[in-house]
């Protein structure tokens, strides 16, 4: 069994990435596959989101990283759920030292790589990996780009969001120039806390969007309580809402990225 890495990206904050990351994972669960998260966010939204506490001790994502730290793989993860069809979903939570671990990485040798190298020892362990990118075009987020078979962006029907777009597809590049030997296949967008009705500038966003050549847009999430409920809890929305619309489109996209392995 092959290892699909996904990053959910976008260097712009509040735009649904931590979202995203543990709903998708849980559809991706529910189908029946062993799902690994990775909360690659200093500020560790994704462990909060999934109920998680922050790891404890040595044994921890920056430690990982930066080579301080050289365990079993095995006991960064944290389990969160299995399904009725036999999937899990598993995090490799935050941790305090994650908040220090952009200047610790600028000091190791081949710092670009570092995740790479630690998500090597899951393949084959899980179907798929996503990784919820931090809201920065730094050293973490060229991390998960050099790791990554594809990526997921994550959007809102604003003009930050365009300009954001601007900034990290030239990143994208300069990863696939400089650290891959083949360039990230970009999934496509996928447009967050989207109010309805739509109003007149979300909807000149969403045809902007829409004339991007070869960054299709995915799904639309509406902007509701459903997330952010099952966040409070720390379920994920396919779980929590199984039948809501929000539920729907995170299945759509878990398909799209089971289409892609």
């Amino acid at each position: 069994m092959d290892t699909t890495i996904t990053a959910v990206t976008n260097q712009k904050g509040g735009v649904g990435k931590t979202a995203m990351t543990l709903n998708v994972g849980g559809a991706l669960a529910e189908a029946g596959h062993a799902v690994l998260l990775i909360d690659l966010d200093p500020e560790g939204h994704l462990t909060a989101a999934a109920g998680l506490e922050n790891a404890q001790g040595e044994a921890n994502l920056c430690r990982a990283l930066i080579g301080t730290w050289e365990g079993s793989p095995a006991e960064l993860i944290t389990p969160h759920s299995t399904t009725a069809k036999g999937g899990r979903l598993d995090v490799v939570v935050s941790s305090f030292e994650m908040l220090d671990v952009v200047r610790a990485l600028d000091k190791v040798r081949g710092r670009d790589h570092r995740l790479k190298k630690l998500l090597a020892a899951f393949d084959g362990v899980y179907r798929h990996v996503i990784i919820d990118c931090p809201p920065s075009l730094d050293i973490l987020t060229d991390n998960a780009l050099a790791a990554a078979d594809g990526a997921l962006i994550p959007v809102q029907a604003e003009d930050s969001s365009i300009k954001a777009l601007s900034l990290l597809l030239p990143q994208v590049a300069a990863v696939d120039a400089d650290l891959r030997e083949k360039p990230i296949l970009l999934h496509g967008m996928v447009v967050n806390l989207l109010r309805r009705p739509v109003n007149k500038l979300a909807d000149s966003v969403l045809k902007h969007f829409e004339s991007l050549e070869g960054l299709p847009i995915l799904g639309q999430v509406p902007l509701s309580v459903t997330v952010t409920e099952a966040w409070r809890y720390g379920r994920t929305v396919v779980e929590y809402a199984p039948e809501s619309e929000h539920a729907k489109v995170y299945r759509s996209l878990a398909n799209v990225l089971d289409g892609a392995a």
